[in-house]
């Protein structure tokens, strides 16, 4: 393998588990961006409708999630273990007490092998990762901290609301976690250069995982009415899989490849077409990894 796969990482965290499948719960969270904090928007890309299969879970309790999903992932994978995975919007992102009422009947259940969470470098305050890692030595926490790119520029012109100093800063105060983070390539002027400066980041920081992911464009983004004016030019499918595999290559096997394509809904996709085709991409991507 030229890289490493997500499922190596989940062995050594997991050794006890023949496989592992994400369980999505939702924890009823907003964002900064969101809620009139740093912005009312959300990020320019941002539809959580687009990548969030428990997105409608907003009204429901964790127990009732748990309740709910549990017996339906272990009929069908009976000797996996379950990584709970809160994944909608930002999910560090409330009061310390409010997220030790949603954190811990996740780890308190014992179907329930460990947790991922999706949040914001600048929603890691220190009292919050302190309890994450305290909980680490329960069971093991996967702390996937979004950035996108290093390109403070870009994310000013996307709307993240924070930097790639936050960034770090998060990931150097998070160290004992299991740090993974999130990558868009091909967003609105980046060039391949931006692309290989963000791996370089990855590198440097030594997470331990990566999610890769093709800029696409959804119904109810911002992005969507700037694409549908001929304001931003996608990455074509060649272009995408070339840039993802040099990636990969600064990135190294110390860090895990998540993945490296992106799903929506049929009914939510505008473009590009290919996004979500995972075996097209990883098969153009390995044959660019191939040596010459």
């Amino acid at each position: 393998m030229m890289y490493t796969p997500y499922r190596d990482l989940l062995k050594k965290i997991f050794p006890q588990c023949k496989k592992v499948r994400k369980l999505p719960l939702n924890g009823s969270m907003t964002c900064p961006n969101l809620d009139g904090t740093k912005g009312k928007f959300g990020c320019t890309y941002c539809n959580n409708k687009s990548f969030s299969p428990v997105f409608n879970e907003a009204n429901q309790s964790i127990q009732s999630q748990l309740d709910k999903y549990i017996p339906r992932l272990k009929e069908r994978h009976p000797e996996a273990g379950i990584l709970a995975y809160l994944q909608p919007y930002t999910n560090t992102y409330a009061p310390l007490e409010v997220l030790k009422n949603i954190i811990e009947p996740i780890i308190n259940h014992p179907d329930v092998s460990g947790l991922a969470i999706g949040t914001r470098p600048d929603c890691l305050e220190q009292e919050k990762i302190d309890y994450l890692k305290e909980i680490n030595e329960i069971k093991p926490i996967i702390l996937e901290i979004g950035l996108q790119t290093a390109n403070n520029q870009t994310l000013k012109a996307i709307h993240r609301g924070h930097t790639l100093e936050e960034f770090v800063d998060g990931v150097e105060r998070s160290r004992g976690l299991i740090l993974t983070t999130h990558l868009i390539v091909g967003l609105p002027q980046e060039t391949l250069e931006d692309f290989l400066n963000t791996a370089k980041w990855v590198k440097e920081l030594k997470l331990h995982a990566v999610k890769i992911h093709p800029l696409h464009i959804v119904k109810g983004s911002m992005m969507e009415k700037e694409f549908l004016e001929g304001k931003i030019k996608l990455l074509s499918f060649d272009e995408y899989c070339y840039g993802v595999a040099e990636m990969i290559k600064i990135i190294g096997k110390d860090t895990a490849i998540e993945r490296f394509s992106g799903e929506s809904p049929s009914d939510l996709l505008i473009a590009p077409h290919w996004a979500g085709d995972r075996n097209a991409i990883v098969k153009e991507v390995t044959k660019h990894l191939l040596p010459k």
